[in-house]
């Protein structure tokens, strides 16, 4: 038998009235980006918006962002911040327009578009990884409104998805296994597959509980085991790698063929992610134990993946949305952090609250928030207080029998580790 230890879990958070209160804001202020930012006609979700500004000038809406929406309209209607109504009003507007307006090829959606028309923008892909994002707020919304029209709505823009065209390349390719990450009309499909660890874990979930598509891609996806400061984690790099699938699809005390519990390699890697901006080895100011999150994220320069350890792309940047969206899996350190971003960099929070990224060095806020990140956070966040996004997809037959055709079985006491257990 092969063991790979693992940190012991952390206990399960209890959170005091005043943490209970910053979440609360938190996540509101999440919801209302998702209300102001989505076309009232369209329903399609901008890309990003002005956090220090109360309004900008941002047309562009991406597939991922509209996604995310679809989960917020269903928290904030959980919560009483959303009368349940106009959530649903909302929920319906939305999947009225990608289903009508949204450009796509085979049912794949663009990444961007513009948001009163649905059409491609910025000469954007065709993208497997942003289309699953939608399709992952589409399952939430069937199984929250068990309505007639929402299923409707929500299933024929499912069974549009063409998931053979993506995974062999239009037929070029029928011996493939992993996915492309999309099309582009000037070239063709995208050359790079989702075959390395990372968010791929909903796309496939996605694929195998919507068809038949050979199931061989999950097991060979690239995983390479790591180890810092004596934590064994999968691949390294931004922290999003390791929270994006799992804010939607409940891991808890499972395990795959490959022996992975995903809790717990998450967990691994969020602290690795926290121990090196400890040890800051390039010195940048504010890194600390309550200052880390390295991520795929707006950067002064720019935007870019950063991350560490595993490969690094450290300039001295941090994702606020990554460290919350460390919730479930690492409460004590997350709650801390957010507690000492709040205090130190109270000018920070905006309209939306924390920016897209902060970087002290270069004495740089983002005045940006990011759909993507906002919604991410906001599910994860949501999952850690009720679990109320893992108990929606748990009800949803898509996704119950995706994680089943990856080989995703029980295995109770699994999220205490070790992180890949095979016989």
């Amino acid at each position: 038998m092969m063991l790979i230890s693992s940190l012991v879990l952390l206990t399960q958070p209890m959170f005091s009235t005043a943490d209970t209160a910053m979440l609360n804001d938190l996540q509101k202020r999440a919801v209302n980006f998702f209300v102001n930012e989505s076309h009232p006609a369209t329903g399609l979700t901008k890309d990003r918006a002005k956090n220090n500004a109360d309004r900008d000038d941002y047309k562009i809406a991406s597939s991922a962002s509209t996604g995310y929406a679809l989960a917020a309209f269903v928290i904030g209607a959980d919560r009483g911040w959303l009368s349940k109504a106009d959530a649903k009003a909302k929920t319906l507007v939305t999947l009225r327009g990608i289903n009508d307006l949204l450009e796509h090829e085979r049912g794949w959606s663009y990444h961007f578009t513009d948001w009163a028309t649905g059409k491609r923008e910025w000469k954007s892909e065709a993208s497997t990884i942003d289309t699953s994002l939608l399709a992952c707020g589409l399952l939430v919304a069937q199984s929250y409104w068990k309505d007639k029209e929402v299923n409707g709505l929500s299933d024929a823009y499912l069974k549009r998805i063409d998931w053979n065209w993506a995974l062999t390349d239009g037929g070029k390719k029928p011996d493939e296994t992993h996915v492309s990450m999309g099309w582009h009309p000037e070239t063709g499909f995208i050359k790079a597959r989702w075959s390395m660890y990372c968010e791929h874990k909903l796309l496939y979930i996605l694929g195998y509980g919507s068809t038949d598509m050979r199931t061989e891609g999950w097991d060979t996806v690239s995983r390479p085991v790591l180890a810092y400061e004596g934590i064994p984690y999968i691949v390294g790099g931004p922290i999003f790698l390791h929270q994006m699938a799992e804010g939607w699809f409940d891991f808890s005390n499972k395990r795959d063929r490959s022996g992975i519990n995903y809790v717990a390699a998450s967990r691994n890697a969020i602290l690795a992610n926290r121990a090196y901006a400890i040890n800051n080895p390039k010195k940048f100011k504010g890194y600390g134990q309550d200052f880390w999150g390295l991520n795929a994220s707006d950067h002064p320069d720019g935007y870019g993946a950063q991350g560490a350890p595993g490969w690094i792309d450290d300039n001295g940047t941090i994702s606020p949305t990554g460290i919350a969206a460390s919730l479930g899996v690492a409460p004590k350190e997350t709650l801390s952090a957010l507690r000492h971003l709040r205090s130190a960099y109270p000018a920070a929070y905006g309209r939306y609250g924390f920016p897209n990224a902060l970087n002290p060095t270069r004495e740089w806020t983002d005045p940006d928030v990011i759909g993507i990140d906002l919604g991410m956070m906001l599910v994860s966040v949501e999952n850690a207080r009720t679990g109320l996004i893992h108990r929606l997809t748990n009800q949803n037959p898509i996704a119950k029998r995706g994680m089943d055709r990856a080989g995703l079985k029980p295995a109770p006491g699994s999220n205490n580790g070790p992180m890949i257990k095979k016989d």
